[in-house]
């Protein structure tokens, strides 16, 4: 049987949005085109990368009948709106985390995918890492006993440097969570995916160093 042969649209010309054209061809996805912040900006980096098509804006994206799939790969405070006029549309959605600001958002899109009868995702790409295979198979296998406690941490040394700046430190454009929603969100998905467990609450003790 053949598989029907779905196009996928992407919605961000940052950093994250040629990573995931780069991702989707090296497993023969078919990425029809592009689209970001501005006109040009779209058309410039469509070009870069060999798309056939650049959007002017998402609507005209969705209004596409060769798209089937949208990526969103845009700041955070995007995501919701952009997340439901793709599913409002009858389009496939795969967003990067975090999926909304807040978990009323979140709970819309998924309400939202349902009724469409959509697939809507995050990209929470570390648990396919092999690493985090292999620990969550050992979980299943019992290799490590009852769990207790997971313990985690991340270390990162860009935004170090007191003058260093990033998008991801605008409250309106990141969301107020920082860490939780950003790099935090993979953690609390690894911890879910590789033990099987459900979090219920989230706790944080905030201290600066």
């Amino acid at each position: 049987m053949t598989l029907p042969t779905l196009g996928i649209g992407v919605v961000g010309a940052g950093f994250i949005g040629p990573a995931h054209v780069e991702a989707l061809r090296r497993c023969n996805f078919h990425v029809v085109g592009l689209a970001a912040s501005a006109p040009d900006i779209a058309s410039e980096k469509a070009r870069q990368l060999n798309l056939k098509k650049s959007y002017t804006s998402l609507e005209e994206m969705v209004s596409d009948p060769e798209i089937d799939v949208i990526h969103i790969a845009t700041p955070n405070y995007l995501h919701y709106p952009q997340a439901k006029t793709a599913l409002e549309a009858g389009k496939h959605v795969i967003c990067e985390k975090p999926l909304a600001l807040s978990s009323q958002q979140a709970a819309d899109l998924i309400r939202l995918a349902r009724k469409k009868n959509r697939v809507g995702v995050v990209n929470f790409n570390l648990r396919y890492y092999p690493l985090v295979f292999q620990a969550r198979q050992m979980v299943r296998e019992g290799k490590l006993g009852e769990l207790y406690t997971i313990h985690g941490s991340y270390l990162q040394d860009w935004l170090l440097l007191p003058t260093d700046w990033n998008w991801r430190l605008e409250p309106e454009q990141g969301g107020t969570l920082r860490a939780v929603a950003d790099i935090g969100s993979h953690w609390l998905d690894m911890v879910m995916f590789v033990s099987g467990l459900k979090i219920e609450a989230v706790l944080a003790d905030f201290k600066t160093f």
